[in-house]
């Protein structure tokens, strides 16, 4: 049997290798050998999870900021509009109100709101956002109410026109609003000539007892044409309401 011969010549030569080394390479090797592994492979720094810990809490905190700003400045407006509504009125109840249901197809012309009859609400009654009008009461229950709005084919409300000052003691034209479907008013005055143009303002009479005097609707938006009614004029209306965007409302109802 002969004894091989190939690796004690490889270990005596590694042995040679060695000896030969200067002092400390072999140490130095070993630290680099380290070095790159540790490259390869680095344990997760707690420290950067503690700063995206801290970001996204931050984040989160800025969301909820911009949120609560959002509500607050939301409040105001309707606090605003209350006292409007109530500046203009001062003599009538204020119920406030919000917007819980279109009309069927999310159409213009009728919406549902979150009071009734407890709160005083009645058919006949305006609802308004601030001191302009928004539609009329057509049905109250005990906790609701169907509105009318101006836009609806049902809504017909006595007005008085005159020039965009505001006044309600001016002297104004005596006419009507009421609605043409698709989300447009249309204003008639009961005359066949006037000086009425675009830009004049029509505002409630007060005629129909349930609504008061005073209360802004909208401003006429087109020239003046012969009306569907013998000795009348209409023009096209453009309420003061975006009708489009209802959600907070009042009701003027009597005290």
């Amino acid at each position: 049997m002969r004894t091989p011969v190939l690796p004690p010549l490889i270990l005596l030569v590694l042995a040679a290798a060695l000896y030969l080394l200067p002092d400390g390479s072999l140490y130095a090797w070993r630290l680099y050998l380290r070095g790159a592994v540790a490259r390869l492979y680095r344990p997760p720094d707690p420290r950067a999870d503690a700063s995206r810990d801290t970001f996204s809490d931050s984040r989160d905190l800025l969301i909820l900021l911009h949120q609560r700003e959002a509500q607050i400045a939301d409040l105001r407006r309707r606090l605003a509009e209350l006292d409007a509504a109530r500046e203009r009125v001062p003599d009538q109840a204020i119920v406030a109100a919000r917007v819980v249901r279109l009309g069927p197809d999310n159409t213009l012309d009728t919406f549902t709101i979150d009071v009734g009859t407890r709160d005083g609400v009645l058919p006949g009654q305006a609802v308004v956002v601030g001191e302009a009008v928004a539609g009329i009461v057509a049905r109250a229950e005990a906790e609701a109410a169907l509105v009318l709005s101006l836009a609806s084919t049902g809504c017909y409300l006595s007005a008085r026109i005159g020039e965009p000052d505001g006044s309600v003691d001016r002297p104004r034209l005596l006419g009507a609003v009421r609605g043409i479907g698709a989300g447009d008013v249309a204003a008639v005055i009961f005359s066949s000539a006037t000086a009425a143009k675009e830009g004049w303002i029509a505002m409630t009479s007060g005629l129909e007892g349930t609504v008061p005097e005073g209360l802004i609707i909208g401003t006429l938006a087109g020239s003046l044409v012969e009306g569907e009614e013998s000795g009348t004029l209409e023009a096209r209306l453009r309420p003061v309401v975006d009708l489009t965007s209802l959600d907070f409302v009042s009701v003027i109802a009597r005290k």
